[in-house]
């Protein structure tokens, strides 16, 4: 019996020229675009040190941290790295504190073309992710509507985003839609026994074959080296195999995986002397890095330790809080699947809707175990630190959800995917590198400020990428809190003012959102509230649920006291959300003939907190 590719044959060339030419448009944005000012001269944290380590790679052939990549490091930007994950080794040398498996595939571009190296390397990736999916959907669609289907995935969430990031989040998503490819296009092929039809190329061939799941099994140990909650990749492919009975091929599977995996493992302990990359003496820098004098060390920087040795039992919640958290991981207004990753959603409704394989379900059961592994194991971080733009950490799984989907697509489905990006993306989408580095500018208007908040994440908001809205002190000791401003309708607080020391003004009359943080629990918040110039301003206060309002005149003060206040109690932490507001705004300076106060002044407020005895 002779298997062929028919409908690829038939389908896919018709798509091939749209393909290349948007591959031609990301690779001259790659080639010419100027990275370093676009970025203001900085990286950022993890996009910081996989920038390192990709430039090291390149320049040294190794993973070893010294001055000289820290010297280099500024000749392509200028501000130095922002947040650097270092590890102390064996020998006492200073080594990079992450997977070397991206920075590897990337180092040979960033030889070739320089700084922007790494996006000409996510432009080919591109191109092939976007070649896989159009082959994979023309099995049975007109070539128009799979390459609609391909675009919509990578284009209708902000995984496009990522890849401007110089970081391992588009590379991870890449190796795991290929990994699916490799398993799933053999099925998906139909099967005829006529003779007269062209045999297979050898490289249609290599799909159909078992080769094709060997080579999966070792872009299984690679993905797994990058991210270790890519094991979950393997339990699909696997167990597929089992239940055909085809217990030689199983093994040979997971044997290409460790084989592919304990290369890179074993790599990392020859070179570093330990297994794990993020394990020992590990810490992020900051403005001051190791080795750039003399007389500064590893050691003698005080800086925040990183280790993720015994990482599950510091961070490990209670059971209760994983219903909160698979709901936030859904609807989140920060990380919500739904509003970055709508076509995900769309692919589980559908696949909800329509009959189910064997495949399908293997890879449903694998979306939720690793969906579990970050909400479980991760609560307070499952979206990729403060600084991600959504959910970071969900970019290996999205490939999933496509593959979910019937291989059968309608258009009213992919046009729904585009609605729901102009109404919650679509700015983030038009001003990627902006909505990079300032990754709440998107949350702080509606249609986000409407959507629940993921509490169990109040130490990585991306609000508290922002300095003056993050942990700032109210209350009089010893019984102090923490504000965590949502949004920008506040002014920074003046210490050098004697009124204002203590307090904030909200801006004009619009909504300041805020959480309030404690250690011990609250019997009753004060809230003491200074009126702008404005007559009869009604002013409004809600702590959670509690909302009340006060009238006051010109510069009149007054006071809201809520008691008693429930929490939302995650161990030690007691959080209140707040919300305060003015119904008229003034600008002083213009209302005034002596006046020099230009902002726009909404209501200075002042919180007094009383614990419980």
């Amino acid at each position: 019996m002779v298997l062929v590719y028919q409908m690829p044959l038939k389908n896919s060339p018709r798509g091939l020229p749209a393909i290349f030419l948007i591959f031609a448009f990301f690779l001259g944005f790659s080639l010419f675009v100027n990275l370093s000012s676009i970025h203001q001269g900085f990286l950022f944290a993890d996009q910081a040190t996989y920038y390192a380590i990709t430039q090291s790679l390149a320049q040294d052939g190794d993973i070893e941290y010294t001055k000289k990549d820290l010297i280099r490091y500024e000749h392509d930007f200028p501000a130095r790295p922002l947040g650097l994950f270092l590890k102390k080794g064996k020998d006492g040398k200073l080594f990079y504190a992450k997977s070397f498996a991206y920075p590897l595939f990337a180092a040979p571009f960033l030889k070739v073309f320089g700084v922007n190296g790494a996006l000409v390397f996510h432009s080919l990736l591109l191109l092939l992710l976007l070649l896989m999916g159009h082959a994979y959907f023309s099995v049975t669609n007109p070539s128009y509507i799979s390459l609609i289907t391909v675009l919509t995935f990578m284009f209708a969430s902000i995984a496009g985003v990522y890849f401007l990031w110089i970081s391992p989040d588009f590379f991870s998503l890449f190796l795991v839609f290929t990994i699916l490819f490799l398993w799933l296009y053999k099925y998906k092929i139909p099967k005829t026994d006529d003779k007269n039809d062209r045999p297979p190329s050898k490289f249609q061939a290599f799909f159909q074959s078992d080769w094709s799941d060997y080579c999966a099994g070792l872009l299984i140990g690679i993905a797994v080296f990058s991210k270790p909650p890519n094991i979950v990749l393997l339990g699909p492919i696997v167990l597929y195999s089992l239940t055909k009975k085809k217990v030689l091929k199983t093994f040979l599977i997971i044997l290409c995986f460790l084989g592919a995996s304990g290369i890179f493992w074993g790599t990392n302990y020859m070179i570093t002397g330990e297994w794990n990359y993020q394990g020992g003496e590990r810490k992020t820098f900051y403005q001051t890095y190791p080795l750039e004098k003399a007389d500064i060390t590893f050691d003698s920087i005080k800086t925040m330790e990183m280790t993720s040795d015994g990482y599950a039992q510091k961070h490990l919640l209670p059971a209760k809080f994983i219903p909160y958290n698979l709901f936030y991981y859904f609807f989140g207004r920060y990380t919500g699947m739904v509003w970055y990753f709508f076509p995900a959603f769309l692919f589980f409704i559908l696949f909800l809707a329509n009959r189910k394989k064997l495949c399908q379900w293997l890879i449903l059961l694998a979306v939720f175990a690793e969906i579990l592994i970050f909400v479980v194991l991760m609560p307070d971080n499952y979206a990729g630190g403060g600084g991600a733009l959504g959910n970071r950490y969900f970019l290996p799984i999205y490939p999933f959800f496509l593959f979910l989907t019937p291989i059968k697509q309608k258009k009213k489905n992919l046009y729904l995917c585009w609605i729901m990006v102009a109404v919650f993306i679509a700015p983030i989408l038009l001003s990627p590198f902006t909505h990079s580095h300032y990754p709440s500018t998107h949350v702080k208007k509606f249609p986000f400020k409407a959507l629940p908040i993921e509490m169990t994440l109040v130490n990585n908001f991306p609000t508290n990428t922002n300095p003056w809205a993050f942990r700032q002190e109210v209350g009089t000791q010893p019984h102090i809190g923490w504000l965590h401003f949502l949004d920008d309708n506040f002014y920074r607080r003046m210490k050098e003012s004697k009124v204002e020391s203590r307090g904030f003004w909200t801006r004009g009359p619009f909504t300041a959102e805020m959480i309030l943080k404690t250690y011990y629990p609250v019997k009753r918040l004060d809230v003491h509230l200074l009126n702008n110039p404005r007559m009869r301003n009604e002013i409004t206060v809600q702590v959670r649920r509690q909302k009340k309002r006060i009238v006051l005149g010109t510069k009149q003060r007054g006071t809201l006291s809520f008691s008693p206040v429930k929490p939302f109690k995650i161990e030690a932490l007691h959080l209140y959300r707040i919300k305060i507001s003015a119904s008229k705004g003034s600008t002083p300076y213009y209302e005034s003939e002596t006046s020099k106060e230009r902002r726009y002044l909404g209501v200075f407020f002042e919180i007094d907190i009383i614990p419980e005895e």
